[in-house]
């Protein structure tokens, strides 16, 4: 399998997630939906803070059942990318696999940082539940504000933890198996698209050792992100991915 090979499948599999992910939210807005049409409505309006209270618990459990269920089961699809990664590496030298226990450990972080998400979004709308309640908002505005945090802003947030994660996922294991193979030397790869950063454009198929990559990686461009540039790689929806390359 080529490296080019590998980076067509990463891309399908996080169009692949964010669909997955996008009707999970789709039925997590009309569960919430639903919990908001059992509030008591006075002249219909929001009213009851008792109820906006204790609507925290209810929030929680949909939360639960409908998004970080639906995150676990994508995470666990992660071992399938270690092991084509594996695979990908293995047609340019002898590089060692990457042991079971680091594979779960990243899964494991990938995993927090989609909790990280859920939990601002679950006190988000437990707030403005609240807050409408304690102003009396009418029950068809309350629904239009609820439609918006859950249909936009969780959605927006997860669809890029889903494309970044998944690929810095991949990146930690391309990493990990690079160097403790006493790899020093990275090839930055990945097709080229009209949106395609021109930081990426201009580094796109050139091979580089750690130091390059560190001097080369401390400028600044338009949609970098902060961090280890073997993992943060162009910044954010970067489809673009370091391998390993050996001396000879």
């Amino acid at each position: 399998m080529s490296d080019s090979t590998h980076a067509d499948f990463l891309a399908s599999l996080a169009d692949d997630h964010q669909r997955k992910l996008g009707e999970a939210i789709s039925r997590l807005e009309d569960r919430v939906l639903d919990l908001l049409s059992g509030a008591p409505l006075d002249e219909g309006a929001l009213f009851d803070l008792e109820w906006a209270v204790q609507a925290r618990n209810e929030l929680r459990q949909v939360v639960d059942q409908e998004y970080l269920q639906e995150v676990d089961l994508l995470v666990k699809e992660y071992t399938q990318v270690a092991e084509r990664a594996t695979e990908m590496l293995a047609e340019y030298g002898d590089f060692t696999a990457l042991d079971r226990s680091v594979i779960q450990q990243l899964q494991s972080l990938t995993f927090q940082g989609f909790e990280s998400v859920g939990d601002q979004y679950l006190t988000a709308v437990s707030k403005e539940i609240y807050d409408m309640t304690l102003v009396g908002t009418s029950f068809a505005d309350a629904v239009k504000n609820v439609r918006e945090t859950v249909g936009g802003n969780l959605k927006r947030y997860a669809d890029q933890q889903v494309h970044d994660g998944l690929m810095q996922f991949n990146a930690n294991a391309n990493v990990a198996i690079g160097k403790q193979s006493g790899v020093t030397r990275w090839k930055y790869y990945g097709g080229i698209q009209d949106n395609s950063r021109s930081h990426c454009k201009k580094h796109a198929g050139k091979i580089y050792t750690e130091e390059q990559i560190a001097e080369i990686w401390s400028g600044t461009w338009k949609g970098k992100a902060s961090g280890d540039p073997f993992v943060v790689r162009g910044g954010y929806r970067c489809q673009h991915h370091w391998r390993p390359v050996f001396d000879d």
